[in-house]
């Protein structure tokens, strides 16, 4: 009896063992932090003028770029005629150039035919002096092979003067290569570059602006500055009916740009005594317009504003923040 007592406590034992040490299994900490106050990043209200711009973007719709290349290895140049920026016209002779083995052909059928003129000269002048002489066949065949050499002497003349590089219409010279100084040149060599059009670029805005045909307007590409004339102002609408103007611009100066599109930023009238903000700063919602301010305790509130243009990356204010506000940026 007395051993079925223990054995039943130490049994009874186990079981409560076995709970306690369930009870004992790790459990997942949880840290609270302190609470922290968000901070924002603010910026005061501004007050006065601003000078808005107008961008453009102006094309020509007939600019061409023509490279020119040798006809064939080891040209020997005879003269450069033109120099990088100058203007040319269609026929222009900008480069010519050499060629012995042509040179030397057409000199040969050049005495060849002085000699067949001067063989038909003298027959001509025996058969006057003596009447009972007769040279006609030799006069024929002479003038017959001095057709010949005027041809070939032609059809030379032609080839070498393909060599020759000429403007093919009306343009500028834009890069003149420096191999022509070496004085020979080879067909792979871009020796010469040309800027072929009318010179006349056009753009088109919504936004208002006093154009003025006939003012002069400065235009960029690059680091090249253009005077470009304004020549004409057309005004349309767009399909929502919004006012719109096509604008066309020629060089002031004869000669087109090294670019097939032209910069143009010009200066609205000032904007002066205006309160402004960055642009981030301003959110819409439902149609309204807000800027966040902070209260005294540093919480955002949102303010509704009134806002006028944006320029130059600040929005005016009209009403509802005075310059002893400032506002929330992102």
């Amino acid at each position: 009896m007395k051993r079925k007592l223990l054995t039943a406590f130490l049994l009874a034992c186990s079981l409560l063992t076995g709970c306690g040490e369930k009870d004992k299994k790790e459990r997942a900490e949880v840290h609270v932090n302190e609470y922290e106050k968000i901070t924002y990043e603010t910026v005061p209200v501004e007050r006065g003028d601003i000078v808005p711009t107008l961008a453009l973007d102006l094309v020509s719709d007939d600019y061409e770029r023509k490279n020119y290349y040798p006809a064939k290895d080891e040209l020997v140049v005879e003269k450069v005629y033109v120099k990088e920026g100058d203007y040319v016209e269609k026929g222009d002779l900008l480069v010519s150039f050499k060629s012995g083995d042509i040179e030397e052909q057409i000199k040969n059928y050049e005495n060849s035919l002085e000699e067949r003129e001067l063989l038909i000269e003298h027959y001509s002048n025996l058969m006057e002096i003596d009447t009972s002489l007769d040279y006609t066949s030799e006069i024929e065949m002479l003038k017959s092979d001095a057709e010949v050499d005027r041809l070939y002497i032609q059809e030379l003349q032609l080839k070498l003067e393909s060599y020759n590089i000429k403007a093919e219409a009306n343009g500028t010279v834009i890069i003149v290569s420096d191999s022509l100084d070496y004085g020979v040149v080879y067909q792979s060599d871009n020796i010469l570059s040309v800027v072929y059009g009318s010179g006349y670029y056009y753009g088109e805005t919504e936004e208002e602006y006093d154009f003025v045909v006939g003012n002069i307007y400065e235009g960029t590409y690059a680091t090249s500055t253009y005077s470009l004339k304004l020549v004409n102002v057309e005004e349309e609408t767009d399909e929502n009916g919004i006012p719109l103007k096509k604008l066309t611009f020629s060089m002031a100066v004869e000669g087109v740009t090294g670019s097939s599109s032209i910069s143009m930023v010009l200066d609205k009238p000032t904007l002066e005594n205006v309160l402004y903000v960055p642009k981030d700063a301003i959110f819409s919602v439902e149609e309204k317009t807000y800027v966040y301010t902070l209260d005294e305790n540093g919480f955002r509130e949102a303010v509704e504003v009134k806002v006028g243009p944006t320029v130059n990356g600040y929005t005016v204010i009209e009403d509802g923040l005075t310059e002893e506000d400032k506002v929330v940026i992102d």
